[in-house]
């Protein structure tokens, strides 16, 4: 038994005609016809009485249609939700980002975005780069952000490209003694008490091992950007950021690193075998038109 076999015989208790019955489903009269049979032998039972090319339901005919009636608008009523989400998806764009990239980047992205698309919807979530990457792989969000390109060569699946490129420097509370500097080389912060972010996904030109060794920092643990600066504003030491809006200058003093010691580059990437709607792809097209390496 099959879908089509039970529109072909709900059309026939219809239109009581085999002719009728094909020209409406658009199939010839043979093949209808040997649809109800095939139907009627796999139920064991006749579901019309025959005159010729009209029919009539029989007993067991009318108490199969009351089922088959209900069945059908079963499953087109599941059809037409399904077409509904798939309309809503279209514009739902699913997004993973870093905690630091998510607390200023992404945002910007996102809103300026939404000037152009205001229908189009988001779904975010904050993941370390092995989890966006693995998530991605696996096609459970659309887009990551990230800063760690190493780890993304792991996975060969997916396509990512740079957008942003951000210099690194210290920033140090307004009293302290450094504030008034405007450039200053690691060397200089010798036994100062250092706040550093030592996670998993930082940048290997600017890890923690490499600025205690060339400084011999005092240092202490935070995770996210937000937090290394909210502990500088209240004097527990002095810390080395990416240059973000993020940082105000009201009360810190932002220096420049005469060492070179890279830069931040933040990475957008996708799973170039998923199935990727038209608006998450303008989305991409937008940060990549936005970014600096294409300018």
């Amino acid at each position: 038994m099959n879908l089509q076999q039970l529109y072909y015989f709900k059309r026939l208790s219809e239109t009581k005609n085999f002719t009728i019955a094909a020209e409406l489903e658009a199939v010839t009269q043979p093949a209808l016809s040997k649809a109800i049979s095939k139907l009627e032998a796999e139920l064991d039972v006749n579901l019309f009485e025959r005159y010729g090319r009209n029919v009539e339901l029989t007993s067991q005919g009318n108490t199969f249609l009351k089922h088959v009636i209900i069945a059908l608008k079963e499953i087109e009523t599941g059809t037409n939700e399904l077409k509904n989400l798939a309309i809503l998806n279209k514009n739902v764009i699913s997004i993973a980002s870093t905690h630091c990239i998510s607390t200023y980047f992404t945002p910007f992205m996102i809103s300026g975005f939404l000037t152009l698309y205001p229908n189009t919807k988001f779904q975010f979530i904050n993941e370390s780069t092995e989890e966006i990457l693995k998530d991605l792989e696996n096609k459970k969000i659309d887009i990551g952000f990230y800063d760690d390109i190493d780890i993304s060569n792991n996975y060969s699946n997916i396509k990512a490209f740079p957008v942003k490129k951000e210099e690194y420097v210290l920033i140090v509370p307004k009293k302290h003694i450094f504030s008034n500097k405007t450039e200053i080389s690691l060397k200089n912060l010798k036994n100062e008490h250092f706040i550093i972010a030592c996670e998993n996904n930082t940048n290997k030109k600017i890890s923690c091992t490499d600025f205690i060794n060339k400084a011999n920092i005092t240092s202490i643990k935070a995770s996210e950007i937000n937090m290394l600066i909210g502990l500088v504003a209240t004097g527990a030491g002095i810390t080395i950021v990416p240059n973000t809006p993020l940082i105000n200058t009201n009360t810190l003093s932002k220096i420049k690193i005469k060492d070179n010691i890279g830069y931040k580059t933040i990475y957008i990437g996708y799973n170039k075998n998923s199935n990727i709607s038209e608006k998450t792809m303008e989305f991409i097209e937008y940060v990549k038109n936005s970014s600096i390496f294409n300018k």
